[in-house]
């Protein structure tokens, strides 16, 4: 089974940047136990809404599987200024989203789950992290197909195509050192883009031990200046005809190509490393997900490519409304949120884990931990899952005026 995973760019050694490259996941332990649906309204499941786009529905399934996970856990160092390599435990979605695509979900299951900072990861994460990574990976899935439908409304432009190379073998004696694959993309798309596409492949060796292969600095380059302009959206990457579903980096391309000469579509973005055991039978095919004229230059059959259309962008999580003042009184009176969800557990005479939220002192010196729970998705209170965010967030609110009787 092909595991992926994404490393940033520098100018060090692929072992000297698996060696210093940090999760820090140094957050609040967390316990697995079923994800049951939505954190913020969406779902973990890929749908798209009319006039949605297709980044945008990507971005909703983001928000209920890995969002809840790293916000609440990586906090700590994973925020602006925190130390952490990585913002993408803040608490925007779609800020945490962008640090999320440069790591790649396996670098972040694999230190979620291994050595990197026990006892906060490690082995016992391993159910949850197989949980939410099959709903991103279906969600992947379902990216891909949205992007692919043309014309469609499904994200890609109208007059775009969806250009897929042709396999090309891997060289037999390829080593540790980089070297260049070129695909001609005209005669693999009967004529529709005059384009080449090229990226750099090398053996992936990590303490002596070939990992795989790793690829930097896709690229593409107009075949002749009289093909005008072409925009160029999401790389996909294949070995074997098999799509590598895991690799996030290059879907994020959106450029223009205007020259003869190789444009980066990825400069400064993270490597891609596939982990698997090369074969020498092995093949490499690059995927556009849309590939379109942008300089009136005539597409088949003669008809002018549409003025293009600016890229979607996901949406910035909106800021919450502010609360009021919130009492003790009002949280356990009747009808209240402790009232409704707490109490039946945490009362006098049944004060599950030694707390009694009938008793204010009690509730008052619980009140930090009180937030941390209603609020953590891997580890809630009540533990059948997370509460309304407007219940929630009057708890916080409660906790950050003081814990007011």
């Amino acid at each position: 089974m092909k595991k992926i995973f994404n490393m940033r760019v520098g100018l060090w050694t692929l072992g000297a940047l698996v060696s210093i490259i940090a999760f820090n996941n140094c957050g609040e332990g967390f316990v697995v136990g079923q994800f049951t649906g939505s954190s913020t309204g969406g779902s973990v499941l890929f749908s798209r809404a009319p006039g949605e786009s297709c980044e945008d529905a990507l971005l909703n399934v983001y928000k209920n599987t890995y969002h809840p996970f790293l916000s609440q856990t990586c906090n700590a160092c994973h925020v602006p200024g925190g130390g952490g390599n990585g913002n993408f435990a803040v608490s925007d979605a779609a800020t945490s989203y962008s640090s999320f695509a440069s790591k790649g979900m396996a670098l972040i299951n694999s230190q979620s789950t291994g050595n990197h900072r026990p006892p906060t990861t490690g082995a016992h994460n391993q159910a949850r992290i197989d949980e939410i990574s099959g709903f991103w990976s279906a969600a992947q899935t379902g990216y891909t197909t949205c992007l692919s439908e043309a014309g469609g409304g499904g994200g890609a432009p109208a007059g775009s195509f969806v250009v897929k190379s042709t396999g090309k073998a891997v060289a037999a004696n390829l080593a540790t050192t980089f070297v260049r694959m070129e695909w001609d993309l005209e005669t693999q798309s009967n004529g529709k883009v005059p384009l080449v596409a090229g990226i750099e492949i090398r053996r992936a060796v990590v303490a002596n031990v070939t990992q795989g292969y790793e690829f930097r600095n896709p690229t593409l380059r107009l075949k002749n200046a009289a093909a005008g302009s072409y925009s160029a959206r999401a790389l996909n990457v294949y070995i074997n005809d098999q799509l590598q579903s895991n690799i996030t980096t290059y879907s994020t391309i959106d450029t223009t190509i205007t020259a003869t000469t190789d444009v980066n579509l990825a400069a400064g973005f993270a490597n891609a490393l596939a982990v698997v055991t090369p074969a020498t039978t092995d093949t490499i095919i690059l995927e556009y997900q849309s590939l379109k004229s942008t300089s009136g230059a005539p597409n088949p059959g003669g008809t002018p490519a549409p003025t293009p259309t600016p890229a979607a962008t996901p949406t910035a999580t909106p800021t919450p409304t502010p609360i009021g003042a919130v009492t003790y009184a009002s949280l356990v009176a009747n009808g209240g949120i402790f009232a409704n969800s707490c109490n039946s557990c945490h009362r006098a005479g049944n004060a599950a884990g030694g707390l009694d939220l009938t008793n204010y002192t009690a509730a008052r010196n619980a009140a930090q931990n009180i937030k941390t729970r209603v609020n953590n998705a891997n580890n809630p209170m009540p533990t059948g899952g997370l509460l309304p965010q407007a219940q929630r967030d009057r708890i916080s609110a409660w906790v950050d005026q003081g814990a007011p009787q």
